[in-house]
């Protein structure tokens, strides 16, 4: 019975070891949400498949394909799939997703601060106060702007 207990899991064995780590990499992922442990989840699954095979028999050999792999799809994802939020802005931010959309102006913009100009514009339904740099033209209404950024609940826009 001791013999058993301290022989090396071959096999089907590593499989299902390398299967579970896997999916409790993926469990954790899942309720964290930091998407670190995604890559080590799938390479976990990849080495239990490569376990089907035969090829590495060796516990430790898995270990460093494990590692080895874990190290490379961590990298690549760095690299190759950057978030689509800029550096130093706040993911939880909902109005990030405004800046360099088009909306339409609905109100005219009138100067009241000497610098810029006021008005108003509407972008996916909601009417938005506006401000826009001086310019020689004026924009009129139905035009369509740029929204540049947020600012105290205002979108800084400019002409397209």
């Amino acid at each position: 019975m001791l013999e058993f207990l301290l022989a090396e899991p071959q096999g089907q064995q590593l499989f299902w070891a390398w299967l579970i780590i896997g999916g409790s990499l993926l469990a954790i992922e899942i309720v964290l949400g930091t998407q670190w442990l995604l890559w080590p989840a799938a390479v976990a699954v990849i080495v239990a498949v490569i376990t089907l095979t035969g090829a590495p028999a060796n516990l430790l050999v898995q270990i460093v394909i494990f590692c080895v792999l874990t190290l490379i799809m961590t990298l690549l994802s760095r690299r190759f799939l950057k978030s689509p939020v800029a550096e130093g802005a706040d993911i939880n931010d909902p109005h990030h997703r405004l800046i360099g959309q088009e909306a339409t102006v609905i109100g005219a913009f009138d100067d009241l601060e000497g610098q810029r100009v006021n008005g108003r514009v509407i972008f996916d339904g909601v009417e938005w106060l506006a401000q826009s740099e001086r310019k020689d033209a004026p924009i009129g209404l139905s035009e369509k702007v740029r929204i540049l950024a947020v600012s105290e609940g205002k979108l800084i826009v400019a002409r397209l």
